[in-house]
């Protein structure tokens, strides 16, 4: 299994509609910051514009999918200079399990937008939402998760139809598929010669060894072993590595072992030398430092402090 797959695997990411909404004539949506969750708008007909702080406004046109990894407060709109409209105006609760679809604006051409809302473990997604900028867009024109979803949200009832059995289910389902789309066309347009975690997943010999490491963390690997698993002299691996995702490899392993650590602590009631030895480190102590210097906290105040988060 590719990097990426192993990623979002393990991060339990999850994915969920939240509005289904057309506007007419110039309009403008702002849409709060989230600390739980991420954003993505994927634009179904006409076009319309997306401003995240300060950055310069990103034009989407029909088949595009914008994604706000870190859940920043942004405008979508024709006319960024209106009064916006809040987001929270836009949501309606599911009657019988289907997603009621809301207007606003006025006359003149429309757009057509979907609002998700994803979530993930973000300490076991962090080496992808870390590596990604502000606003990912991509375009996902003529793709099959993109038909499925027009489909999935065009579906109606029928005075006297019941609602289709597994529908928000499988409308969610749909929903993480668009964004896995995204993400992977996102990473397929890369410019060849960049640096960082998404540069090594599009790397031959990186990109296996970036798959081994978040597929079996807990096992005892050295760049040595790593190497004959991809085809690659140790020295080979270590120097391709670092120049490609911009860390050592066991830099880069030891980071990945103390989230599946946090991930551990904050969600099992494992003793903390248990959750140590995971962690590839014999001595307690010596995990005890290397958590505090990666989360700011001994692992024992940071699982008290991400059990009252949780």
């Amino acid at each position: 299994m590719d990097a990426l797959s192993e990623v979002l695997r393990v991060s339990g990411l999850a994915g969920a509609v939240l509005a289904d909404a057309t506007a007419g004539g110039n309009w403008c949506v702002a849409v709060p910051a989230s600390a739980t969750r991420a954003f993505a708008h994927v634009v179904l007909e006409g076009e319309c514009s997306l401003k995240a702080g300060d950055a310069e406004a990103i034009a989407l046109r029909t088949g595009d999918v914008a994604f706000l990894p870190h859940g920043e407060s942004h405008l979508l709109a024709t006319d960024l200079a209106l009064a916006p409209t809040p987001f929270a105006t836009l949501l309606r609760p599911p009657v019988a399990g289907e997603l009621a679809p809301v207007t606003l604006g006025g006359s003149g051409r429309r757009t057509r937008w979907v609002t998700l809302a994803i979530t993930a473990d973000r300490h076991l997604a962090e080496p992808l939402l870390a590596a990604l900028p502000a606003v990912t867009r991509a375009s996902l024109r003529g793709t099959a998760p993109l038909a499925w979803l027009a489909d999935s949200l065009g579906l109606t009832l029928s005075g006297t139809d019941a609602p289709r059995p597994g529908g928000t289910a499988a409308l969610s389902r749909v929903a993480e598929l668009v964004l896995i789309e995204a993400l992977r066309r996102h990473v397929e347009g890369l410019p060849p010669g960049g640096t960082g975690w998404l540069a090594g997943l599009g790397d031959r010999h990186v990109g296996a060894a970036l798959a081994l490491v978040h597929g079996r963390p807990g096992e005892h690997w050295t760049v040595e072993r790593l190497a004959r698993q991809v085809g690659l002299s140790r020295s080979a691996l270590a120097d391709r590595f670092s120049l490609v995702v911009g860390e050592p490899i066991i830099g880069f392993l030891t980071r990945v072992r103390l989230q599946l650590a946090a991930h551990e602590l904050a969600t099992t009631g494992h003793a903390i030398e248990a959750v140590a030895k995971g962690a590839g480190y014999e001595a307690v102590n010596s995990f005890s430092r290397a958590f505090k210097r990666a989360f700011g906290k001994p692992p024992s105040k940071w699982r008290r402090g991400a059990r009252r988060r949780r």
